[in-house]
């Protein structure tokens, strides 16, 4: 009887993420990023300059896509003046609030965008439903 022993080795990588809103990397952070890489890496094995330029690519795509996004909710939020929505908010106690109304105006603010439902400032993520409910029938 023959037994063989099985060797297995694990890595695991640790991520970590922010979901600051007003946080964007830029081509300034980007170089400051690559000059520590580059101060702290393995002499033994270095990186080459072609992941360098693929990590830029990436960050400018992402930027570019966080930017149409925004302009999407915006351009989505404006065409909501004079309607009437819904909306469903937690309040800062933690109790939903729901409402409805017209759309007055609507407010951007850095990477968020609010609109005014009848004098109540409300986040645009927060509606849940656009136009009345009522249905007018004809006989």
């Amino acid at each position: 009887m023959s037994t063989s022993a099985v060797t297995s080795t694990t890595s695991t990588t640790s991520t970590t993420s922010s979901s600051d809103s007003t946080t964007s990397l830029d081509f300034d952070d980007f170089v400051q990023i690559l000059a520590t890489e580059l101060k702290y890496q393995d002499p033994d094995d270095p990186v080459s300059g072609t992941e360098y330029v693929s990590q830029l690519a990436q960050i400018s795509s992402l930027s570019a896509l966080s930017d149409i996004s925004t302009s999407v909710t915006n351009a989505s939020a404006f065409s909501l003046i004079g309607q009437e929505v819904t909306y469903s908010a937690t309040s800062t106690s933690g109790s939903t609030v729901t409402g409805s109304g017209t759309v007055l105006s609507v407010t951007v603010s850095g990477s968020n965008t609010y609109v005014n439902v009848d004098g109540t400032t409300v986040n645009y993520s927060d509606i849940t439903k656009v136009g009345s409910d009522s249905t007018t029938t004809s006989s």
